[in-house]
């Protein structure tokens, strides 16, 4: 994968990440506070806990490869 197309993947993956974490990601996993079978808990937390930690997980994620592939030492951090 070249460069550039990692940058834009990363990219991405990261304005998705910020979209569903607070975004209409909720809509989709909150469940129904009148269904009787809705299901509040994931693993033993709350979902909407659960689904927040997931997408900033992915944003950490995303974070650490752009330091690992794209960030380099050599790069004028103002270019002129």
């Amino acid at each position: 994968m070249s460069r550039k197309s990692l940058r834009n993947t990363i990219i991405a993956v990261f304005v998705l990440a910020m979209t569903m974490g607070p975004g209409p990601g909720l809509r989709l996993i909150n469940p129904d506070a009148s269904d009787p079978n809705a299901t509040f808990t994931f693993a033993g937390i709350p979902t909407v806990y659960a689904w927040g930690l997931f997408w900033y997980a992915v944003q950490l994620i995303a974070i650490i490869i752009a330091y690992k592939k794209l960030w380099r030492e050599d790069t004028p951090v103002h270019p002129e």
